[in-house]
C-alpha cells in the first residue's frame, strides 16, 4: 500500500481529499486527522469485517474502494451540517434496549446533562442539553462516567431551544474528557424549567417523551427490581410538602409519586433523600398519576443500604415495593441470607438417611424456604401464600409422607445460629 501525505492509501486520498479540504474550509475540522480516523475506524468495524475479508483483506485495492465509499456516505452527511464544539457535563447515561417486543431490539443510550457550546467563534450559555445515541453509536458512550466532563464534536437543530437536542456527527463523535468549570445544576435546572408540586401534576401531563416536570421531592422509597421478562428496573415513590398536607391525609388522596427509572438513580439515593427531578408524567387508567424519572439531581443525599441477597431462582411474585418491608425478608434478618443457602439445598436433595422430620418446626423458617421446600414437594400456587398457609402446606406434606419418601427438611434448623432470635432451642438439633 503505497504511502501518502495523510497516511490513507492512495486510492482513498484521492477521492477523500476534495472532502477533507472542504471541510477544512467549512471549519468543520482543523486537518485531515478526523477523515483518516473515520477511514480507520471502518477498516476495523465488525459489522464490515466479513465483507473486507471477503474483498481480499485491506491490502487489495477492491477492498480499500469499498471502506472508502463507506467513509463518503458518512462524510457527505457531516458536509451538510453545521459542526459545534460542545464542553458537556453528564448528570445521567442510560444504555437501553427497545423493541425487544416487537421483534426489533436497538442498543440506545440516553444522555441527560448541561453543555457550554462554541458556535462561530463565541462560547454560549450554559443549557441543559438531552443526546440519544442509536445503534452502532450507543458504543460510544461506553467509557461515558457521570459527572465527568467531555468535549466532543456534535450537530444541533436549534441553539436557542431551552433544552439543546444534541446530535452526533457520524464517525466524528468521540468524547474526550476534559476539564471544564460548568454552571451549579440546580441553579440551571430552576431557571430552565418552571417547578411543579406532586399535587398539581395531575393537571400537568407531559405530552411527549420530552416533554418533562420539574420537582423537587422527598425520596420515600427507592429500590431496583426484577420484571418477568428477567431484566431489572427502578422504582422511587416521592413526596413532596403538596402530598403531606392534613388535608391531602383527611381526603385520602394519592400522598406520593409513583416513579420509574434507571437502576443506577434507584441505586443513588436513600430513604430521605431530597432530589430535584424532572418526570415524565403519565396517567394510568385506575392506577392513576405516575412517571418515568429521568433526571434526579442531589439536594440532600441519604446513602441507601448496602444489602447483598443472593438470588433463590424464586418466581416475580415478590418482586413489588411490599417486600421491601416485608417482616420475612432478608433485608430486616440479618441471619436469613446464611440460613437460606443451607435450608434450600437441603430441601432440594434427596435425603441419604432417614431423621425424624416431623419434629421440624416449619413456622421457625423464613418464608422463601418455605416456598423452596413447596416447590420441591411439587405444589402449586404457593407463590402467593402467606406463611400459615405455607406452613399448612407443609404440614399435610408431612403427614401423609411414607418415612422411605422423606425429604431432608431437618438439616436446615441445623445451620441456624446459636444466637437466633426465634424462641425454639436449636441447640436440640443435630
Amino acid at each position: 500500500m503505497a504511502k501518502t501525505k495523510t497516511g490513507l492509501p492512495a486510492i482513498a486520498e484521492k477521492r477523500l481529499m476534495p472532502y477533507i479540504e472542504r471541510g477544512i474550509q467549512n471549519g468543520v475540522f482543523s486537518d485531515a486527522e478526523p477523515v483518516v480516523e473515520l477511514f480507520r475506524r471502518k477498516a476495523t468495524e465488525d459489522g464490515l469485517k466479513e465483507t473486507i475479508d471477503t474483498l481480499g483483506g485491506m491490502k487489495s485495492e477492491m477492498a480499500q474502494r469499498f471502506v472508502t465509499d463507506c467513509v463518503l456516505t458518512d462524510l457527505s452527511a457531516i458536509l451538510r451540517q453545521k459542526r459545534y464544539l460542545a464542553h458537556m457535563e453528564i448528570w445521567e447515561v442510560a444504555h437501553r434496549t427497545v423493541g425487544i417486543a416487537k421483534g426489533n431490539p436497538r442498543p440506545v443510550c440516553f444522555i441527560y446533562g448541561q453543555a457550554q457550546v462554541e458556535s462561530d467563534g463565541s462560547t454560549m450559555e450554559p443549557a441543559m442539553f438531552r443526546m440519544s445515541l442509536w445503534d452502532e453509536d450507543a458504543a460510544l458512550a461506553d467509557d461515558m462516567e457521570r459527572d465527568g466532563t467531555y468535549a466532543t464534536s456534535v450537530s444541533c437543530r436549534n441553539l436557542d431551544a431551552e433544552v439543546l437536542d444534541l446530535r452526533p456527527l457520524s464517525g466524528l463523535t468521540l468524547f474526550r474528557e476534559e476539564e471544564y468549570e460548568h454552571a451549579d445544576r440546580a441553579e440551571l435546572l430552576k431557571e430552565t424549567f418552571e417547578q411543579y408540586d406532586i399535587a398539581d401534576l395531575e393537571d400537568h401531563i407531559s405530552r411527549s417523551p420530552q416533554d418533562l416536570r420539574l420537582i423537587e421531592a422527598t425520596v420515600s422509597y427507592a429500590g431496583v427490581q426484577n420484571s418477568k421478562s428477567g431484566s431489572t428496573f427502578g422504582k422511587m415513590l416521592l413526596k413532596d410538602d403538596s402530598t403531606m398536607t392534613m388535608e391531602a391525609i383527611e381526603e385520602g388522596e394519592t400522598l406520593l409519586l409513583n416513579c420509574l427509572c434507571s437502576t443506577d438513580i434507584a441505586q443513588r439515593y436513600g430513604k430521605y433523600s431530597r432530589i430535584l427531578a424532572l418526570v415524565n408524567t403519565r396517567m394510568n387508567g385506575e392506577y392513576g398519576l405516575s412517571a418515568n424519572l429521568e433526571v434526579a439531581i442531589p439536594l440532600v443525599v441519604v446513602a441507601p443500604p448496602k444489602v447483598e441477597v443472593e438470588a433463590t431462582g424464586g418466581d416475580d411474585s415478590e418482586d413489588d415495593a411490599a417486600s421491601y418491608f416485608s417482616d420475612d425478608s432478608d433485608l430486616l434478618d440479618p441471619d436469613a441470607k446464611k440460613d437460606e443457602e443451607p435450608a434450600t439445598e437441603a430441601v432440594e436433595a434427596e435425603a441419604d438417611d432417614d431423621d425424624d422430620d416431623d419434629d421440624v418446626d416449619l413456622s421457625a423458617l423464613p418464608v422463601k424456604v418455605l416456598k423452596t421446600m413447596a416447590k420441591a414437594a411439587g405444589h402449586s400456587g404457593y407463590s402467593d401464600m402467606k406463611k400459615d398457609d405455607l406452613v399448612s402446606l407443609l404440614s399435610g406434606d408431612s403427614d401423609d409422607s411414607d418415612d422411605d419418601e422423606e425429604e431432608a427438611e431437618a438439616p436446615a434448623p441445623a445451620e441456624a445460629s446459636d444466637d437466633s432470635d426465634d424462641g425454639d432451642d436449636w441447640d436440640d438439633w443435630d
